[in-house]
């Protein structure tokens, strides 16, 4: 069954890769997301690194651990997949060429090259580099769990090799050169493991520690790689494109436009960050020009946008346009496609604004008669049509453009040109009237005509104003900015460095802040670039929603939007759906995506095709599932979490084209208006998954910029930005490494997308009502959980109540199994769930009602023993509860059936010796009672006692029902023949 992982990377390799390669990731990966997705190979917490050195009598562990931790985290299974796939691309230049055994050693040395995170993972000692017996025995172990067999049968023949390679893999540290010390070797050449394997293997792990484009030329890991490449000698050398920003769709399609002029010139990309690419190029390659570089991708920004009806939004005034697109299509152009916009944004047939408008106006009562007949949406769209151009575009030369109208619509005769002008509160009525006339004229005509006559009337209004320009020049502020952006922001191998203009920004940031200032400061970043205000057919969140409360007697407080964010706004509403935008009352969440270090280009592929095809999370479907797997986070990997074909038919979650590689992935999730917890379900889940699942790391938040530009910038795997009040309540950090120190133990991410699982699985059974999931109530059912391990089984109890049924066995065991994994690492919910188990074990000796006896039945020595000890004077000493307790329960169980006591029943002893053990029985559960729950549990306070009550019986209810099931089945086994 194919994982995640595996089949995003098979989906997205090409025909033509190597079969060795392909049949690796179908063997080898899925065992390696088991045995190494949940290994840090770099970073990871201090306080895990400081209790696993700690733990093996380290005297460095506390300065270790610290440094260890300076660096961001990095999976050993990305690690590993990500360092293989880019010496992978090395193979081609290699000369001679690797053969198949080759090739298959570079897979299996480079796999095991960091055997010693996994021990460490494992806290186990790895074995000394002089210890050649015992890195062959590691390796054979390792290789056994990860399915070496499966992708090459012959591979314990090379296990000389493999350990050889996995252990040089480094120039210097931890190496063991000397061949004598690992004869014999199976290699026929074995000088080729040193010269091309070593270096190959040298390559890729050194590839995989860069955090920046720039480290080429600035680390020492860098000068390392191209070294690494002189030794290997291939003539080809490494060069880099960086952009010092990350906006999400803005800065992926510039990536994208210089991966392409990159790959023009022949440059091959070798790793992917979030801020660039490091290229393997010819010799005398020489980078792309600025200047080529922004009109590539200011002509690709402009067809996007052209293409759709973006950056419009209509109110109670008319038809709105965004600065931004008046300056990426010329007015002739805008004209020609106005109508198919206005057929997109004026719709409001049932309630046209003509009507309303005519009202206003002193007409006859004869021609307000003949207006009626045109009164509807035809001529919404006429006279929205007319109002937009003029205000746009002929507002310097309104008596022509009013002349040519009247003429083309044929009312020359009927209306002066001063009557069309008449206007109120913004809103020209004028034109309504006239609008409202001409369909009237044509009232036969249906919306298609109608449309029809629209579009030959835009053209022709084109047309006419181009010859007699009339039409204002084109121009563009924001492409302007924009070639600043970059030539600030962009920066390629070969170019001259260019300063950032520190003075331009203090300067536009000191202007802005005076009286006098018109453009207000850009609320989602810096003043270096210019601003304007902010408008609803641009942001996707409400103007002015960040802006505080204005100053008594002071001037209003503006929100502005840079030129530059306004273009990443307009392409999330290209991308996210024109029609239905994220806003703030749809409480959208933004997840960004982020390598681990670095993509190689096999994992970009893959992450670019999750982006795209990641469905919605069903979590009806996904609870079935994780049932059905026995509660196994490691099942996850195996669930569909893609689109399928039927799919795509009504799925909007298009985030990017099919040839975009996200640099870094931006998706979001919406609730459309409901509550923040609501809001806050799929993406804490996705932000927990996703890591888990691919290795990659993810910041989860409700800002729609990013919170960093790139991973090096933060050290955890996922980041929780602001998270609802359930998530506190779950005590999960925001701050979540692969593993964490959580509650004195270390926990890792399998184990807290378990406990989430359990809370969504939970609710989910006792408080949704299919297909409603009922999230509002999330947050009160896990503070209820939290509070009390019994409300668990109380809960449960509700969900049955309600659908008046008794459990059955399997959700008894769910229920009981969803306790024992939400107790992990707490004593007291595990003292209460020990406590809970003993007590019914104890009453279970003289008491055994069948399972469908009632809830009163089931219970009935708990009941009595609690009701006396919440009823006796609080002066009596423990003895005496004890005793009286045990006399009163054991007049309440001699009332019972025989047939339910089972020391009476076994008729193999005398009657007195079956009484006897039957009161001691009692006794001991009586006694269990009061040392062990009211005392110790309780603390002697009968009021705690009182509250518990109802939550304990709910408890110890589904602990009869667990061992009566465990008994049964203990003597079916026990009754089945040898």
């Amino acid at each position: 069954m194919s994982t995640l992982l595996q089949t995003l990377l098979l989906r997205t390799l090409s025909s033509e890769t190597d079969p060795i390669l392909r049949t690796y990731i179908e063997t080898v990966v899925p065992a390696m997301e088991q045995e190494f997705g949940g290994i840090t190979a770099l970073g990871g917490s201090q306080e895990v690194h400081f209790h696993i050195l700690q733990a093996k009598g380290d005297p460095q562990a506390a300065v270790k651990a610290q440094r260890y931790a300076q660096r961001p985290e990095q999976s050993l299974l990305v690690h590993v997949l990500n360092a293989l796939s880019i010496a992978w691309q090395l193979i081609p230049y290699l000369n001679p060429p690797l053969r198949d055994t080759e090739k298959r050693l570079l897979c299996l040395g480079l796999t095991l090259h960091d055997y010693n995170k996994w021990c460490a993972g494992d806290e186990q000692d790895p074995p000394l580099a002089s210890d050649v017996a015992g890195i062959k025995a590691l390796c054979a172990s390792l290789g056994e769990k990860l399915n070496f067999a499966g992708f090459w049968p012959e591979w314990c023949t090379y296990l000389t090799e493999i350990g050889y390679l996995a252990q040089n893999t480094q120039a210097k540290v931890g190496t063991n050169l000397p061949k004598v010390n690992w004869e014999p070797f199976q290699i026929d050449d074995v000088t080729r493991l040193d010269m091309p394997l070593r270096w190959l293997l040298r390559f890729g792990d050194l590839a995989v520690h860069l955090q920046d484009p720039g480290d080429l030329v600035t680390s020492e890991t860098g000068q390392s790689l191209q070294e690494t490449l002189r030794w290997l000698n291939l003539k080809q050398k490494l060069v880099y494109h960086r952009l010092r920003d990350c906006t999400g769709i803005l800065t992926n399609g510039i990536h994208n436009a210089v991966l392409d002029a990159a790959e023009q010139r022949g440059w091959q990309p070798l790793i992917f960050f979030a801020q660039g690419v490091i290229y393997l190029a010819p010799p005398n390659a020489s980078p792309p020009l600025l200047k080529e570089l922004q009109d590539i991708i200011w002509q690709r920004i402009s067809n996007v946008l052209s293409q759709r009806h973006i950056g419009f939004k209509r109110d109670g005034k008319g038809l709105k346009v965004a600065p931004q697109i008046l300056e990426l299509l010329s007015p002739a152009d805008l004209i020609r496609q106005l109508p198919h916009v206005i057929e997109s944004y004026v719709k409001n047939a049932k309630n046209p604004a003509t009507p309303k408008r005519l009202e206003k106006l002193d007409l006859t009562p004869q021609e307000r008669q003949f207006l009626a007949r045109g009164a509807d949406l035809r001529a919404d769209r006429l006279a929205e049509f007319i109002t937009f151009v003029q205000r746009e575009f002929f507002s310097c030369c309104i008596p022509e453009f009013t002349r040519w109208m009247l003429e083309a619509l044929e009312l020359a005769t009927e209306f002066r040109p001063e009557q069309t002008q008449e206007q109120a509160g913004g809103v020209i009525y004028g034109w309504y009237r006239a609008a409202a006339h001409f369909i009237a004229q044509h009232a036969t005509w249906d919306d298609r005509q109608a449309m029809e006559h629209l579009q030959t009337l835009a053209n022709d209004l084109a047309s006419w104003a181009a010859q007699r320009q009339l039409l204002p020049v084109q121009s563009s502020p924001t492409q302007t900015t924009f070639r600043e952006y970059l030539a600030h922001y962009l920066e390629l191998q070969g170019w001259e460095p260019s300063a950032p203009a520190v003075a331009t920004e203090l300067s536009r940031y000191t202007e802005a802040k005076t009286r006098e200032a018109q453009a207000p400061l850009c609320s989602l970043s810096s003043g270096e670039f210019d601003t304007e205000e902010q408008l609803d057919s641009v942001v996707l969140f409400k103007p002015q929603q960040y802006s505080n409360k204005n100053p008594l007697g002071g001037r209003k407080v503006k929100r502005g939007i840079s030129r530059i964010w306004a273009l990443e706004m307009l392409l999330r509403r290209t991308f996210w759906s024109a029609q239905r935008i994220p806003e703030e009352d749809q409480n959208p969440i933004f997840l960004y995506l982020f390598p681990a270090y670095v993509y190689s280009p096999a994992v970009a592929q893959a992450i670019r095709l999750l982006v795209k095809e990641l469905k919605s999370v069903n979590f009806w479907d996904l609870h079935r599932y994780w049932l059905e797997q026995g509660m196994e986070v490691s099942s996850l990997r195996h669930y569909n979490w893609l689109l399928t074909p039927d799919d795509h038919c009504t799925s909007s979650r298009q985030t990017y084209t099919r040839e975009d590689l996200p640099f870094l992935a931006v998706t979001y999730t919406t609730t459309r208006g409901k509550t923040v917890a609501e809001a806050w379900v799929e993406p804490l889940f996705l932000g927990l998954l996703l890591p888990y699942l691919l290795g990659i790391k993810v910041v989860v938040t409700p800002s729609p910029i990013p919170l960093y530009d790139s991973d090096s910038d933060f050290l955890e795997s996922i980041k929780l930005d602001g998270p609802p009040d359930f998530w506190h309540v779950l005590a999960l950090p925001t701050s979540i490494y692969l593993r964490n120190w959580t509650q004195q133990q270390v926990q890792d991410l399998g184990q807290m997308l378990n406990r989430l699982l359990v809370a969504y699985s939970l609710h989910l059974s006792s408080r949704g009502q299919p297909p409603d999931a009922r999230w509002q109530d999330l947050p009160r059912t896990i503070r209820d959980v939290q509070t009390d391990i019994w409300f668990l089984f109380a809960i449960a109890q509700e969900g049955l109540r309600n659908g008046n049924r008794k459990p059955s066995a399997q959700e008894v065991k769910r229920y009981w199994h969803y306790a024992e994994l939400w107790s992990q690492g707490d004593v007291a919910m595990q003292t209460k769930l020990k406590i809970t188990q003993r007590l019914v074990e104890e009453y279970r000796q003289f008491y055994r009602p069948r399972l469908e006896e009632s809830s009163h039945t089931l219970l009935l020595p708990l009941t009595k023993a609690l009701d006396h000890i919440l009823s006796v004077p609080e002066d009596w000493d423990d003895e005496e509860i004890i005793l009286q307790g045990a006399g009163i329960l054991q007049d309440a169980i001699e009332r019972q059936e025989v047939a339910k006591r089972p020391i009476m029943c076994d008729k193999s002893k005398p009657f007195a010796e079956r009484r006897r053990l039957e009161l001691q029985a009692i006794y001991q559960f009586m006694s269990t009672c009061v040392h062990e729950l009211f005392r110790q549990l309780c603390k002697g306070d009968r009021a705690l006692l009182q509250e518990h009550r109802n939550r304990l019986k709910s408890g110890a209810e589904f602990a009869y029902r667990l061992l009566a099931l465990q008994n049964e089945q203990a003597q079916a086994g026990l009754a089945q023949p040898n």
